[in-house]
């Protein structure tokens, strides 16, 4: 089983996500937006953003 690194206070980090086989990760406006809203609830407390690119 893979060892995953603990996240350290004042690092940077490159996250990203694409789907598998280069397949789109929104089928629906409803999927972004479903996405945007948990991005906004969920990332600002624990999490400064510097850019962010969804597409």
């Amino acid at each position: 089983m893979r060892q995953l690194e603990t996240i350290q206070f004042n690092n940077f980090y490159h996250i990203f996500n694409r789907g598998i086989n280069g397949e789109n990760l929104f089928y629906t406006d409803k999927n972004y937006h479903h996405f945007l809203n948990l991005y906004k609830k969920y990332i600002p407390p624990v999490a400064e953003t510097f850019a962010l690119c969804v597409s």
